[in-house]
């Protein structure tokens, strides 16, 4: 109902409501950018790797609104996984990005892990496309579904990303599980759209339509922060730390709250991350896993 008032009134002033929503979203991603710190990293990710058009497998426009929201997301998921990496104390380091759909965030790390350390990295995708891509830009990929991932007993990891990933799955708590037993690798990095209240998406059959549906175009579970760290101690994780990403620049009298509306209407607040270490002690309480 709130949506078809707003789009009839800018209609009525010769406005299009798809043209102000991107004003509207690039204004505000601009602003909390500045806010939150972001601004240094997103230049130089765009320095690192100047193209992301081929981020994703899906036909979209590629815009000013659509390149600062993508990238301001690509600064807090690095920024992320720099942080984990302060906790590691190996030299050379392997890192495994489950998910991955177009290597950016590899080339991202391999410029920005520094210190002389050699790095290893291993992307992982269910899409053929996607492995494709990644492997033109000379980097190792792996066609698999994530719950399928198993790199053996001889395969030592420092961190396991997986970036806007597990919503896409059926059953996050086996991936995440599979992970935590089969793995030689203790810690994670996690970015999921933030909500403060869990839900259900499969968006394709709430708008349905006849057009065919790949895993990377639709959400299966958004859950709140609680409900993930619920989940993942359930699967064998603990967070041990964690932050959101907000869309919007925060604290501003009323206009924190018409932000905070406007993008829980067209899209999500903000993104959640967490940093995870490897804590079976709860998980293996749990006697009836299809491991």
């Amino acid at each position: 109902m709130v949506k078809a008032i707003v789009k009839k009134f800018l209609t009525s002033l010769g406005i299009k409501p798809a043209a102000a929503v991107e004003r509207i979203g690039q204004w505000s991603i601009g602003r909390a950018l500045a806010q939150s710190g972001l601004n240094a990293m997103t230049a130089r990710l765009e320095a690192i790797v100047p193209d992301i058009s081929g981020q994703y497998s899906r036909e979209e426009e590629h815009g000013d609104y659509w390149q600062i929201k993508v990238r301001g997301l690509h600064a807090f998921q690095t920024a992320l996984m720099l942080k984990a990496l302060e906790e590691t104390t190996s030299g050379d380091l392997t890192v495994v990005d489950i998910g991955d759909s177009a290597g950016t965030h590899m080339l991202y790390l391999a410029n920005l892990a520094g210190d002389g350390r050699k790095l290893e990295t291993i992307s992982v995708n269910l899409d053929p496309r996607a492995v494709a891509k990644i492997a033109a830009k000379g980097l190792k990929a792996i066609l698999c579904r994530a719950e399928d991932l198993d790199l053996g007993p001889e395969r030592a990891v420092d961190l396991f990303t997986s970036f806007e990933m597990v919503e896409h799955l059926h059953n996050p708590a086996i991936f995440f599980r599979r992970l935590a037993k089969k793995s030689r690798g203790n810690l994670m990095a996690i970015t999921v759209p933030y909500l403060k209240k869990s839900r259900v998406g499969l968006y394709h059959i709430r708008n349905p339509s006849h057009a065919r549906i790949f895993a990377e175009d639709e959400h299966i579970f958004e859950l709140s922060p609680q409900d993930w760290t619920l989940l993942l101690l359930h699967s064998g994780w603990k967070v041990a730390r964690s932050e959101v990403y907000y869309q919007y620049p925060r604290k501003i009298p009323i206009l924190s709250l018409i932000l905070a509306c406007f993008w829980r209407h067209v899209d999500y607040e903000g993104f959640w991350g967490a940093i995870l270490e490897k804590d079976t002690s709860l998980s293996d309480l749990y006697q009836d896993w299809e491991d």
